[in-house]
């Protein structure tokens, strides 16, 4: 039996600002569940304001690489794999490249928490991954981010 709470990799939070909006981003890594199911790197996002502030999270789950008929990935080139890594970047860009001409402004800097195999498996069922939330909450309050998350 697998341990719930291994650590199977990293997530980035990042934090937009303009005004009042606050632009919220989260990207999960790619992973296999503990019964072997692939789950792709996901993005969560969400704009949230005083008149906001409890906006629900859009789910995206970014291109990966196709699957064969039982649901694992196909051994792909490295070529394959750069291209499925430059359609990621190219999905992220627009996103940033959006925001960046509403000058909405990165805000202090982005944080990097841990994901385990239970926050996967909420991933894999499309729910939003509360305890890596609840990490990104614990470090934005250490690094002095303040309580607020908008204006």
């Amino acid at each position: 039996m697998l341990d719930k709470d291994k650590v199977i990799g990293s997530a980035l939070y990042m934090e937009f600002r303009l005004g009042v909006q606050t632009y919220q981003m989260l990207l999960t890594p790619d992973g296999l569940t503990s019964d072997g199911r692939n789950v792709p790197a996901t993005m969560y996002r969400r704009q949230i304001s005083s008149l906001h502030p409890r906006r629900g999270w859009k789910t995206y789950a970014l291109p990966v690489l196709a699957k064969d008929e039982f649901g694992n990935f196909k051994k792909y080139s490295l070529e394959d794999t750069k291209s499925v890594t430059e359609s990621r970047l190219a999905f992220l860009e627009t996103i940033v490249s959006r925001l960046e001409s509403h000058s909405y402004k990165l805000f202090k800097q982005p944080l990097v928490v841990e994901v385990s195999l239970a926050d996967l498996e909420d991933i894999r069922n499309s729910r939003t991954p509360y305890k890596v939330l609840g990490r990104i909450t614990r470090v934005r309050k250490a690094l002095g981010f303040g309580d607020k998350l908008f204006a």
